[in-house]
C-alpha cells in the first residue's frame, strides 16, 4: 500500500505540474497578443509630436473655381485636425451685405466641416481705425447667415488685424469694446471667437481681451535667431492655448525630419501654428510643403 501511495502521489505531482506549465503557457500566449497592442496603442498616443496644434490658415486667396482647393482636401483628408480659417473678401467683409457669388458659393463649402473655424478678417490699425467702422464690420459678418438665408455661409468669430503691441489705457478699452461686441453677436455662435494679430509678442495686459494672439509672425531664420520657444515661454501671464505662431519662409532644405522637428518645437510653444516655406505671398498661396506640414499636424 505504501508504494502505491507514493506512485499516485508522483503522479498527482505530475499532473499539478502539467496544470501550471499550461496556465503559464497560456499566461505567456496573452501577454504576447496583448502587450505589443497595448505598446501601440501607446505609440499612437505619443508619437513624440508633443500636444496637438491647430492649423491655422490666413486664407487670403480668392475662391476662383478650384483656388481653395488644397485647403478643402486636407481638412477632409485629416478629420481629426481642427484647422481655424480666416476669410478677407476685401480687407474685411467688404462694402456690401454680402460678398461676391465664389465668396458665398465657397465659404459654406469650409463651414460644412465640423473640423474648421472660420473667422472674418477685419482690420484695427492698431487701435487707431474709427470704432464705428470696426463695428460695421463685424455687424456686417455676423449678418452673412441671415442676410442670405444659408446658415452655412456664416462665420464663428473675428481676426482682428493690426492690433496694437505697446500697452496703452484706451487701447486696451478699444479692443475689449470690439471683444464686447463679438461676444454678444449670436451671428457668431457658438463659438464667438476674438483673435488677435499684433504680429509680435503685445504687452500681456493685451492678452485677455482675446481668446487667441499671434505673438509670432516672422520668418524661419528669425525664429531660430531669436531662440522661438524661449521667447513664447517667456510671455507673462500666458499659456500655450492663448497663442500662435506664423511662420514663414522656411528654406526648402527644411523637409523631412528637420520639418518634423521644427513643426513639434512650435507646437510646443502656440496652440495654433501657421509653417510654410514660401517667401513671398505666402497668405495667397498654398506653397509646395502644405500637405507635408497638415501630415506633420496630424500625427
Amino acid at each position: 500500500m505504501g508504494s502505491g501511495k507514493h506512485v499516485r502521489d508522483r503522479r498527482c505531482l505530475r499532473s499539478r505540474r502539467s496544470r501550471i506549465a499550461v496556465a503559464t503557457l497560456a499566461f505567456v500566449a496573452i501577454l504576447a497578443i496583448v502587450l505589443p497592442t497595448s505598446i501601440i496603442l501607446t505609440l499612437r498616443k505619443d508619437n513624440g509630436m508633443g500636444p496637438k496644434a491647430k492649423v491655422f490658415v490666413p486664407l487670403y486667396v480668392y475662391p476662383a473655381p478650384g483656388a481653395w482647393d488644397p485647403l478643402v482636401n486636407v481638412i477632409s483628408a485629416h478629420p481629426d485636425v481642427n484647422f481655424t480659417v480666416v476669410v478677407n473678401p476685401s480687407s474685411g467683409p467688404g462694402p456690401n451685405v454680402l460678398p461676391d457669388g465664389n465668396y458665398t458659393r465657397a465659404v459654406p463649402r469650409l463651414a460644412a466641416h465640423d473640423n474648421v473655424r472660420l473667422l472674418g478678417y477685419v482690420p484695427t490699425t492698431y487701435a487707431k481705425r474709427n470704432v464705428s467702422l470696426v463695428r460695421r464690420d463685424i455687424e456686417t459678418y455676423a449678418a452673412w447667415p441671415t442676410k442670405s438665408s444659408n446658415p452655412d455661409l456664416a462665420v464663428r468669430g473675428i481676426f482682428f488685424d493690426e492690433t496694437p503691441q505697446q500697452y496703452n489705457a484706451d487701447d486696451l478699452a478699444y479692443l475689449k469694446e470690439l471683444t464686447s461686441i463679438v461676444k454678444s453677436s449670436p451671428g457668431f455662435g457658438p463659438d464667438n471667437f476674438v483673435f488677435h494679430n499684433p504680429g509680435v509678442v503685445p504687452d500681456y495686459r493685451y492678452l485677455s481681451a482675446a481668446d487667441s494672439t499671434v505673438v509670432f509672425e516672422e520668418t524661419y531664420d528669425t525664429f531660430q535667431e531669436r531662440h522661438g520657444a524661449k521667447l513664447f515661454e517667456e510671455i507673462q501671464d500666458s499659456n500655450r492655448s492663448q497663442l500662435c505662431a506664423v511662420i514663414h519662409s522656411v528654406p526648402d532644405s527644411v523637409e523631412g525630419s528637420e520639418l518634423r522637428r521644427f513643426v513639434k518645437q512650435v507646437r510646443r510653444v502656440a496652440d495654433e501654428v501657421f509653417i510654410t516655406h514660401l517667401s513671398t505671398d505666402y497668405y495667397a498661396n498654398f506653397g509646395r510643403g502644405w500637405d507635408e506640414f497638415v501630415s506633420l499636424m496630424a500625427q
